[in-house]
């Protein structure tokens, strides 16, 4: 069984690892802990779904999902940031954002964020071309 690709993009490394460890059962991981680390990583390896921070050094997590977009269109990333605010969420959803998760997460909610993702993937791999 080949399990789905998650790639965690966040510089505190405690939160990479905490989510390795909540994550590690279900899917592959990839990690990254900035921009710079992550870009490429997305290029090559083309994950399912990215778990983004908001706020990395030298630059915002909007811009990084819309980068991350950009090069690989059918992932879903969900955002994590403590700035949990409706003005964020509404421009992480026009960027294509799949949802917007405030820190602390929730594990549980985290997880059927994620779960939502993968059944949005499998609905639109089953889908027919138009």
């Amino acid at each position: 069984m080949n399990l789905p690709l998650l790639m965690v993009v966040d510089d505190e490394m405690g939160v990479r690892e905490s989510l390795k460890i909540v994550f590690a059962k279900d899917f592959r991981l990839l990690e990254a802990d900035s921009i710079d680390a992550a870009l490429p990583k997305v290029q090559a390896e083309k994950p399912d779904i990215v778990l983004l921070d908001v706020l990395l050094p030298k630059t915002d997590g909007i811009e990084v999902l819309r980068q991350i977009k950009a090069i690989h269109p059918d992932c879903e990333v969900i955002m994590l940031t403590a700035l949990n605010t409706r003005q964020l969420a509404d421009k992480a959803a026009n960027f294509g954002a799949f949802d917007v998760v405030g820190k602390p997460f929730d594990v549980i909610d985290l997880r059927a964020t994620v779960n939502g993702a993968l059944a949005k993937i499998s609905r639109r791999s089953q889908t027919p071309p138009q």
